[in-house]
């Protein structure tokens, strides 16, 4: 998010004079941003806690075990 917000920044105030010879303004939904990262973080530890719980289960401890 941070690198999009810059690449913006630069479209905005420098591609934007030097080419077109005009501006605009810059409204950012900081409601929709906030809960987007709100949501991917959510996402990523669900995602997390799933997979660890799946790899410690018991098929992958009795798969280990039977290596050794």
């Amino acid at each position: 998010m941070a690198l999009g917000w810059l690449i913006s920044m630069v479209l905005i105030h420098v591609v934007n004079r030097q080419s077109f010879h005009w501006s605009m303004d810059l409204h950012l939904p900081w409601a929709t941003l906030t809960e987007f990262a709100l949501v991917m973080l959510g996402l990523a530890v669900l995602t997390a806690l799933v997979s660890g719980r799946r790899a410690m289960g018991t098929e992958a401890v009795r798969a280990v075990k039977e290596d050794w």
